[in-house]
């Protein structure tokens, strides 16, 4: 007996706590701020900077030199 008053006791607790919580979310919304529009923000391109290569480009060709 005492064991079927405790899962009863224990189910109604559950069930309190749970619609409470349910009723607790409901007028959330009129305390939110409004939210902003969405927009996209595209960074314009940049040029790559130059190539600093330091090396000869020719440095593979001998045809010209002695």
């Amino acid at each position: 007996m005492v064991n079927l008053k405790r899962k009863v006791l224990a189910a109604a607790i559950t069930a309190f706590i749970a619609s409470a919580g349910a009723f607790a979310q409901k007028g959330d919304d009129k305390q939110r701020p409004p939210k902003d529009d969405n927009r996209v923000v595209v960074k314009q391109k940049e040029k790559p900077p130059p190539n600093k290569n330091n090396q000869d480009k020719n440095k593979g060709d001998k045809k010209g030199k002695p």
